[in-house]
């Protein structure tokens, strides 16, 4: 069964074009890690500093496998540098 994680944060105002090139950068090693099956970096259309990603992988397992690895090499560091507070995070199996 697929994992759908949805991701919403706010980008610190002088962040946002940082922060658009740098997911630019990164999600293509995202979506070629073992059980990605998809993953789109939203930008809100009426609030340019609200980020939003959803990812569907093909586990629980795969995405913990992959936030392990961002977590090693410093991504998450330099996510959370770009972030003006918390992260919400909302994970939906699919049923159907």
């Amino acid at each position: 069964m697929s994992t759908i994680l949805i991701v919403d944060a706010k980008l610190k105002p002088e962040s946002i074009s940082k922060a658009v090139e740098f997911f630019a950068e990164i999600v293509p090693d995202t979506r070629a890690f073992e059980g990605c099956e998809s993953i789109d970096v939203c930008i809100d259309s009426e609030d340019s500093g609200n980020l939003v990603l959803v990812e569907k992988w093909v586990s629980m397992e795969h995405y913990k496998k992959y936030h392990h690895w961002r977590e090693e090499t410093g991504v998450l560091d330099q996510i959370r540098a770009l972030l003006d507070g918390p992260v919400s995070r909302r994970v939906l199996n699919v049923a159907a």
